[in-house]
């Protein structure tokens, strides 16, 4: 039988002719260029978007720290300045309460309310009692510890002194 030819016998007695085994194209392995190309590129993006990602992490925590250092500059500042404020407020106090002191410590302030208020008048003699240790021994050989009449008696013994010169 003739073999070249690729027309079905009609009797079906032969199978359908069976083409040869054969791809239409050819894969050829070796250096595929844009295979290359486009793994070239791809590494290079990939590259490019790790440094741009750290680069935004790194701004973002340098403006994070900025951000919490200048909230804590103001919370400072506030802070000097309520100091600030209280410090110069004890000054104007001290002030006020130097003056109010001044005032009412002045010796002819005194002096008035004392002659005004309480009828005090200025001692025209000055009587001064000295007791040596040997007179109090004598006073307290005689009398018991508890009693302390012979003081009692010291200052009688005074305020006539004193009530006899003013007269």
């Amino acid at each position: 039988m003739y073999q070249g030819s690729l027309a079905y016998q009609l009797d079906g007695s032969q199978n359908a002719w069976e083409a040869p085994e054969r791809s239409s194209y050819t894969l050829l392995q070796g250096g595929n260029r844009d295979a290359l190309v486009r793994q070239d590129a791809t590494s290079a993006l990939s590259a490019f978007v790790k440094v741009a990602l750290t680069l935004a992490v790194v701004f973002t925590v340098l403006g994070c720290v900025r951000v919490a250092l200048t909230a804590e500059t103001v919370n400072l500042l506030r802070d000097i300045n309520v100091a600030e404020s209280t410090v110069k407020r004890a000054r104007e106090t001290r002030t006020e309460l130097s003056v109010e002191r001044s005032a009412l410590s002045s010796t002819d302030r005194i002096q008035r309310i004392a002659t005004e208020n309480y009828d005090m008048v200025y001692a025209t003699d000055v009587d001064i009692i000295s007791v040596t240790e040997d007179e109090m021994a004598d006073e307290f050989d005689g009398e018991s510890e508890g009693d302390l009449g012979f003081i009692d008696d010291m200052l009688d013994a005074s305020d006539a002194d004193s009530k006899a010169s003013l007269a």
